[in-house]
């Protein structure tokens, strides 16, 4: 059998870097991606509270729900709360806890 050629296969990496740099990168991950560093904890958070969501304080504000935190030692419940949205936003997409095999990460909420 033939082997491929130095050149052959200088130039097909060429036009895969060409390609990376000229498309972005992409890389595929499983699962959500968090916005900031992960850190994992080796144990589930506890089952989040039933908020009493009040009235709104005005027109326009949005509910964003209570979480359950990590504060390094253990979870700490965040209270829900009402706000505007930020500017050209008008969804609030919840935070979660997500499992993989490393353990529980926060991917936090964001608006839409």
């Amino acid at each position: 059998m033939r082997q491929p050629s130095t050149r052959l296969i200088s130039a097909a990496l060429t036009s895969c870097a060409l390609a990376l740099v000229a498309g972005g990168c992409a890389v595929a991950v499983r699962g959500p991606l968090p916005l900031g560093p992960v850190v994992y904890v080796d144990r589930a958070p506890p089952a989040p509270y039933n908020e009493v969501v009040t009235v709104a304080p005005g027109p326009g504000y949005v509910w964003i729900g209570g979480y359950h935190g990590w504060t390094g030692r253990d979870y700490v419940w965040n209270r829900g709360y009402w706000t505007l949205p930020a500017r050209g936003y008008t969804r609030w997409s919840p935070g979660y806890w997500h499992r993989d095999g490393r353990g529980h990460y926060w991917i936090a909420g964001r608006w839409q």
